[in-house]
């Protein structure tokens, strides 16, 4: 049985109505129960450990791809950051709209079409939202090839970024600290994103690893020879309580992949 804490509460947040239920594909039917309700399952059926964090993280499934946005803010307080917006820019926004939450940034883990789809929305209605991306990933953002939206027919670019990150900088943003990690592999200048709140840490992996998996290699600018010892260096060496938030798929743990993980 997977070891929890003593008070029951847990950072990510399921909405409650029906309608989103359906649109998220979460494994229960139910309707109108407490948040805490989805939370308790979501930590049974995922065994993702319960935490009590000042950080409240709001997952929304964009269907295409099946890609997960992240909503990220400190508890009480309407400031907050949107990561990797994807191809459903519609429930993201009803979300933020919903949670009276304003984001005053986009933060990019890589370029590709599926991550950063919602960006025109966001910042159409949202002016002075800021998008960040890793400093070698930037391209991606301009040009529909290199973000492979063109190879699925859809040929999006999103505008350019407002700030280039580099490897281990240290941001503040919406009251939040973060540390960004250079993880090449699945893409040339794929970032993640680690907050190291108590008391347990919080990682934001876009396709970097998976529950069990980890992210393709044979994109044009994926290379195979160094995403492991990539993952291994800025992942694997994170406390194991770290919460894994990947781009697809459900939650995990830093240590659940090390123990489990078949290609690590």
């Amino acid at each position: 049985m997977a070891k929890t804490t003593k008070n029951v509460s847990f950072c990510v947040i399921f909405r409650s109505d029906a309608n989103v239920l359906k649109k998220t594909k979460f494994p229960l039917s139910a309707q109108n129960l407490p948040d805490i309700t989805f939370a308790f399952f979501f930590h049974i059926l995922y065994n993702v450990p319960m935490q009590l964090s000042s950080i409240s993280v709001i997952p929304v499934l964009c269907e295409s791809f099946q890609e997960q946005t992240y909503i990220v803010h400190q508890k009480d307080t309407p400031q907050c950051l949107v990561i990797d917006p994807g191809l459903a820019p519609e429930i993201i926004v009803e979300t933020l709209q919903q949670k009276c939450l304003t984001p005053v940034a986009v933060l990019i883990t890589h370029g590709h079409g599926d991550h950063i789809g919602g960006i025109p929305v966001l910042k159409d209605i949202w002016k002075d939202c800021k998008i960040y991306i890793g400093e070698f990933e930037a391209d991606k953002l301009t040009d529909a090839r290199q973000n492979l939206s063109a190879s699925f027919g859809f040929g999006l670019t999103v505008g350019p970024a407002d700030v280039l990150l580099q490897d281990g900088a240290q941001i503040e943003l919406a009251g939040i600290q973060f540390e960004v990690r250079h993880v090449p592999g699945h893409s040339k200048g794929h970032i993640v994103y680690y907050i190291a709140v108590e008391p347990k840490g919080l990682l934001f992996a876009g396709d970097v690893i998976f529950r069990g998996s980890i992210g393709r290699s044979d994109f044009p600018d994926g290379d195979s020879a160094i995403q492991i010892p990539a993952i291994k260096k800025q992942v694997l060496s994170l406390p194991d309580e770290t919460i894994i938030y990947p781009g697809h798929g459900e939650a995990t743990t830093v240590g659940t992949e090390k123990k489990f993980n078949p290609f690590l």
